[in-house]
């Protein structure tokens, strides 16, 4: 049997660098079917009393929170259920949701929740998130609230726009108020 050179004298030695454009929707997307299937799961989180598995893998490739907890010699990283105290179960299923999809819905009904749940797990482009459908939702009648919220999750850039709202609004939110 004849063998191959290695390097033929015939063939450039060009180098070929492949990059599949789908292989991280792929990626996420089986991650998120072993998640559905509940196969492979190596991680409970307790939220609002109601128990979500998931993958340490996938919470800590998304989030500082999880992965000081799962990588540091913290006890929690050897433990197989962590109880998220603070966190509503609605919260954390966006918040699995999202990290398994990259795909988030916010509404006002849910906002508060999902912003205090990435807030508190470090999830930083959920945050930003909530911020800005806070901002595009902002209208007179939720300046302060929205306001409360900023203040209450350190969201200065926020905090700054509401502010720029009301004193831009002066005048009918003054009237506002008086009504």
């Amino acid at each position: 049997m004849r063998e191959i050179r290695r390097n033929p004298p015939n063939l450039s030695s060009r180098a070929f660098q492949f990059e599949s454009p789908s292989h991280m929707g792929t990626l996420l997307s089986g991650l998120n079917t072993l998640r559905s299937k509940g196969l492979l799961l190596d991680i409970t989180l307790i939220a609002g009393g109601q128990a979500f598995q998931a993958h340490r893998v996938v919470l800590a490739s998304c989030s500082d929170y999880f992965r000081a907890m799962f990588t540091d010699a913290m006890k929690e990283s050897q433990q197989s259920e962590i109880c998220l105290n603070g966190v509503t179960a609605e919260g954390m299923r966006y918040l699995l949701e999202y990290a398994y999809t990259s795909k988030l819905g916010l509404s006002l009904a849910n906002i508060q929740d999902v912003l205090s749940a990435a807030s508190h797990v470090q999830l930083i482009a959920v945050v930003e998130a909530c911020s800005s459908y806070l901002k595009e939702q902002l209208d007179l009648d939720n300046c302060v609230d929205v306001a409360t919220i900023a203040e209450i999750y350190s969201l200065h850039k926020l905090l700054k726009d509401v502010y720029l709202f009301m004193c831009g609004n002066l005048r009918k939110f003054a009237e506002n108020l008086n009504s």
